[in-house]
This record gives C-alpha cells, sequence and structure tokens, in this order.
C-alpha cells in the first residue's frame, strides 16, 4: 500500500478539473491509499455530500490522484467576515473561492464568484476564511499585489453607475 500524509479516515477535500466544475473542493474521507496506474499514488475515497448516479441513497466512491487532495482547512469559532475579504462559501455540495462584497444584517454576506460572475448571499455558517494549502500548512491569501488586480476584480462586477464607470476608466488608462 502506498504511503502518503492521509491515511484511512482522513477527512479531506479534493478537487475537481471538469468543466464547471474547476476550483470546487469536496469533501471526503479515505477508504484507503493505494499505488495505480504508472506508480502514481492514488487515494481511494467517498464523498460526503456527493452520491452515485445509480442509487442517490449511497455516497459516491472513486479513485482520485493524492495530488488533487488535502486536509479540510481549521475552521474559525464564530467567524465575521469583512468587505472584500476573500472566502470559500459552501454551494452546490462543494467549497468555491470568493470575495465578499456586502456586509449584511443577520451574519449574512454577499459572495462574488470570479469564476461564474455569480453573487449570491450566505449566512456566515456556510462561509469560511480562503486559506491556501502550500507546502503542508494552510497560509492566509497573498494580500492583493497592486491596484490593477484589484481593477481586474471592481472591472469584472456589473456596475451601472455611470460615475463609477468614468472612475473605472480613468484608472484603467493609468495602466495602458
Amino acid at each position: 500500500m502506498a504511503e502518503t500524509q492521509f491515511p484511512r479516515g482522513a477527512l479531506i477535500e479534493v478537487c475537481c478539473d471538469d468543466d464547471g466544475f474547476r476550483g470546487a473542493w469536496f469533501e471526503a474521507t479515505v477508504l484507503r491509499s493505494v499505488t495505480r496506474r504508472q506508480n502514481k499514488p492514488q487515494l481511494y475515497i467517498e464523498y460526503s455530500h456527493l452520491v452515485q448516479e445509480q442509487d442517490q441513497s449511497k455516497p459516491l466512491k472513486e479513485f482520485v490522484n493524492v495530488v488533487n487532495a488535502r486536509p479540510r482547512p481549521p475552521r474559525d469559532i464564530d467567524p465575521t467576515f469583512k468587505l472584500s475579504e476573500e472566502v470559500d462559501a459552501f454551494h452546490n455540495d462543494a467549497w468555491w473561492e470568493g470575495i465578499v462584497t456586502q456586509v449584511l444584517d443577520n451574519s449574512r454576506y454577499s459572495v462574488f464568484f470570479r469564476g461564474t460572475k455569480e453573487q449570491i448571499e450566505f449566512g456566515k455558517n456556510d462561509l469560511r476564511r480562503h486559506r491556501e494549502w502550500i507546502d503542508g500548512s494552510w497560509n492566509p491569501p497573498k494580500e492583493v499585489q497592486s491596484s490593477k488586480t484589484l481593477f481586474s476584480f471592481h472591472s469584472s462586477l456589473l456596475l451601472s453607475s455611470s460615475w463609477v464607470h468614468r472612475q473605472l476608466f480613468q484608472l484603467s488608462s493609468n495602466f495602458c
């Protein structure tokens, strides 16, 4: 059996590169580690929220490449989030990276997803701080490096105010 950092019973997340799911992290449990296909380490997993097509009463089980797996990130107790904070939101059975665009009443937040250009409202229990798994440890996301990156995010939002459009146009002309 292959030695991996994920023993049997480990709670993990698995990313998917399929169209429409790129960037999504699905919760799963490791059932066993094996070496398959050209000695590549694989995990046999059971998804926490995905079910089999043939029998939707049974969780989906499959082999995944170990490079597509990571441990589940730590959760904050009673978190609050700030405007423009990077978060992961639990949506459509997976965790998706987004940005808080509004802090609402009753511990609710509006989150924008760059990949799908959607803005969806969530309660705080469906959000967590976004972290990156790098070299075996969880790290906060890198700060926005330049106003050009910030402009790229803001330009992807659908803004209706003509004043905002003029301001963005002035800002964008500085980068040309």
